[in-house]
């Protein structure tokens, strides 16, 4: 017989056997106890460890997926917002191009209106002048007769002829003398 430490109490014994490790079945109990028991430990702490990665790995294709997801649904807004703006800078050019239409054309009526302007006030300055032709000429038409007139009754009183009917009236409706008052003759 051999002595030797037993290693689960560290206490020494004389061993039956060469093999035999512990000094009591007991002891021999308690370390099977304990190395199962840290199996069972070292499973459970796998287990955790590939239940964590399992789910982590689970959580990264969630967040890849939804990644994706966010991904694809950006592109699909992004190009419906520019599809927006663009019909909205078409719709702008389209009013512009209206908008500079109607301004060319209100353009060529204001040059219209403008040498139709210039040509009223010519003609308007033309008739000014013949108005004023006119009136001077009435004027002295009208001086003219005045002088016939006083000429024809000086004559008609020196004669001693009266002054007919109608040439009479004519000389009442002008608020002339129809006879000569007796100092001009």
């Amino acid at each position: 017989m051999s002595t030797q430490k037993c290693r689960e109490c560290l206490a020494a014994f004389e061993s039956g056997r060469p093999t035999q490790l512990y000094c009591s079945p007991s002891c021999s109990r308690a370390s099977r106890d304990r190395r199962r028991a840290e199996k069972r430990r070292a499973t459970s702490r796998a287990t955790r460890q590939t239940l964590v990665a399992v789910e982590r790995a689970n959580a990264q294709e969630r967040l890849l997926q939804a990644e994706t997801d966010y991904q694809r649904r950006l592109r699909r807004e992004t190009t419906s917002a520019e599809d927006r703006f663009h019909h909205a800078v078409l719709e702008r050019d389209k009013t512009i191009d209206q908008q500079l239409t109607q301004l060319r054309h209100l353009a060529a009526v204001n040059l219209d209106l403008c040498g139709e302007l210039a040509e009223a006030k010519a003609q308007t300055t033309e008739l000014r002048l013949e108005i004023a032709r006119v009136l001077h000429s009435q004027r002295g038409d009208a001086q003219d007769l005045m002088r016939l007139a006083a000429r024809l009754l000086q004559l008609s009183d020196h004669l001693g002829i009266p002054l007919d009917r109608p040439t009479a009236e004519i000389y009442r409706r002008r608020g002339w003398p129809t006879s000569m008052p007796a100092r001009a003759r």
